[in-house]
């Protein structure tokens, strides 16, 4: 049985920062293509990134997908992640036709979270605003249809992916607490 990994004491160390690969043909082509947005440019390991605003982002999607340089026609992930005051929707975005990728950013504040739907972009995107609706609680302004996707229908209140969910009242899994309701009497014993 392989030794157990020490536990860290002490000042933490610096995390380990991702080698970036530059693309420099694709950064051109997107800084080009999005210079009139107003946007941010950088990379996320080997992906260029453009951090749009969110007020442009459904115009920035439509352009990513229509324009015969970038033919982003398949949104591999919508993805929601939250920083300090704010949350991030990056959208992962792959041209099945020219066999190039980027990523398209936008941020809303954490007191007005909410991003405008590009389900009129890319269909696929319905179940992703879904998810960050019901576990972050961004708003997908246009959305059709925000129902539940993963947790059950009475769950309310609180967004479990969020940094100050309360996971003090969640309970450890333990050989005695495993499966508690297979221990009640079944209807007929």
């Amino acid at each position: 049985m392989p030794e157990p990994r020490p536990v860290r004491r002490g000042p933490e160390k610096a995390e380990p920062v991702a080698p970036v690969r530059p693309d420099a043909k694709m950064e051109a082509l997107l800084k080009e293509a999005f210079a009139g947005f107003g946007a941010a440019f950088g990379y996320a390991v080997d992906e260029v990134t453009v951090t749009a605003p969110r007020e442009r982002i459904v115009e920035a999607c439509r352009l990513a997908k229509d324009d015969p340089r970038l033919r982003f026609d398949y949104l591999r992930c919508l993805a929601v992640t939250e920083y300090g005051d704010y949350f991030q929707a990056a959208y992962l975005l792959f041209s099945t036709a020219l066999g190039h990728k980027a990523m398209l950013k936008t941020n809303a504040p954490k007191d007005d979270a909410v991003i405008p739907s590009v389900m009129g972009v890319w269909r696929g995107a319905d179940w992703h605003e879904r998810e960050g609706a019901e576990l972050f609680g961004v708003t997908f302004a246009g959305h059709p249809d925000l129902k539940h996707l993963l947790l059950f229908d009475e769950f309310s209140g609180k967004y479990p992916m969020r940094k100050d969910f309360p996971f003090e009242e969640t309970v450890d899994w333990t050989p005695e607490n495993d499966r508690p309701w297979s221990r009640l009497p079944q209807e007929g014993s």
